[in-house]
């Protein structure tokens, strides 16, 4: 089965967004899935590395609703599975061990939210040890999965539009989610409007100047263009929570591919 025909249309990034600064450099060129390559850039202010142009706001909602998910793609895009629930059940060992990281800081019971859960495969672990669980999630493929099949609480959609209430959630939980959205400051505060006092945060996210980013280049699974807007290292990932309302607790490597970044922080009083 071959790919839908997509056209990409994008728009330039003017400002970085992180910091808002207009000043950056060139990085590297990756070739995309799409016969089209993207461009990467580096601020020169804080130094976040994001793509420069990038996907304009509907080309990228069509991407994700007609492409992203197609098996075709999938393959392309480095998964090892083309059907997304066989991904979900090798990749739960993965998912204890996220649930082993955030009970080092917060145990249940307790109430927690995943952003962008996907096939649920976190939140059904952490049911299973005593967490009042609840999910968003884009895909709705992913989103009947969870409800019909797992029983979980999932809704259709993101986090800066889902009807959820404030200040009710113990732990936020964004894997590979953030280097997604065009507006990650935004994404940020609104977690931190949606955290508990004292709640937690744990993310995850590729990171461009990891060793194993610059010593493969374009070859680096973390690209992914055109779905991968930016990228947060060890300062800008500190940056980033600090702007938004999170106290860094621990920000670390050693994910599940080489160059992935972890962040633990808590809701700042």
């Amino acid at each position: 089965m071959a790919l839908p025909e997509f056209t990409m249309q994008t728009q330039a990034v003017a400002r970085c967004p992180l910091c808002r600064g207009a000043e950056r450099s060139d990085v590297i060129t990756v070739p995309g899935p799409l016969k089209s390559a993207a461009r990467f850039v580096q601020c020169a202010g804080c130094g976040l590395i994001y793509m420069d142009p990038a996907p304009d706001q509907d080309s990228l909602a069509a991407f994700y609703r007609d492409i992203y998910t197609h098996p075709e793609f999938r393959e392309t895009d480095g998964h090892a599975h083309k059907d997304p629930r066989q991904e979900f059940v090798h990749a739960f060992r993965v998912q204890e061990t996220h649930v082993d990281e955030i009970e080092k800081h917060k145990a249940p019971p307790g109430s927690m939210l995943d952003v962008g859960c996907a096939y649920g495969g976190l939140l059904l672990e952490a049911r299973l040890r005593g967490w009042n669980t609840q999910g968003v999630e884009l895909s709705s493929d992913a989103v009947r999965f969870c409800n019909e099949s797992l029983g979980l609480d999932v809704r259709e959609s993101g986090i800066m539009d889902a009807d959820l209430p404030q200040g009710a959630f113990d732990v936020v939980v964004m894997l590979e989610v953030i280097e997604h959205v065009p507006e990650p400051v935004r994404v940020m505060r609104r977690a931190a409007k949606l955290a508990a006092p004292g709640a937690l945060l744990y993310l995850t996210c590729p990171n461009a100047q990891s060793p194993a980013a610059r010593i493969l280049g374009a070859q680096w699974i973390g690209w992914k263009p055109p779905t991968h807007l930016q990228f947060f290292g060890y300062a800008t990932m500190r940056d980033l929570l600090e702007r938004t309302g999170w106290r860094p607790l621990r920000i670390f490597s050693g994910g599940s591919y080489p160059g992935q970044i972890r962040a633990l922080a808590q809701r700042a009083e």
